[in-house]
């Protein structure tokens, strides 16, 4: 029996881990990494990678004098 000639598995619609992104989905740059390109963001745009924001600081003040 002949042997198939391995193939490079695809970085884009592979039937194992599904749909691989070509684009960023958050800033349009191409990806080029095997792993942005499971995820769908580059490593500067992911929101796994980025701090979260600064919870908001309320501060009780007294009125201005004279209004």
């Amino acid at each position: 029996m002949a042997r198939r000639p391995a193939t490079q598995p695809t970085l884009v619609d592979d039937p194992i881990t599904g749909y691989r992104h070509r684009y960023c989905r958050r800033c349009g740059r191409e990806l080029t990494s095997p792993g942005s390109r499971l995820i769908g963001y580059g490593t500067d745009c992911d929101p796994a990678r980025r701090p979260p924001a600064a919870p908001v600081h309320d501060i009780d003040q007294d009125t201005l004098p004279g209004t």
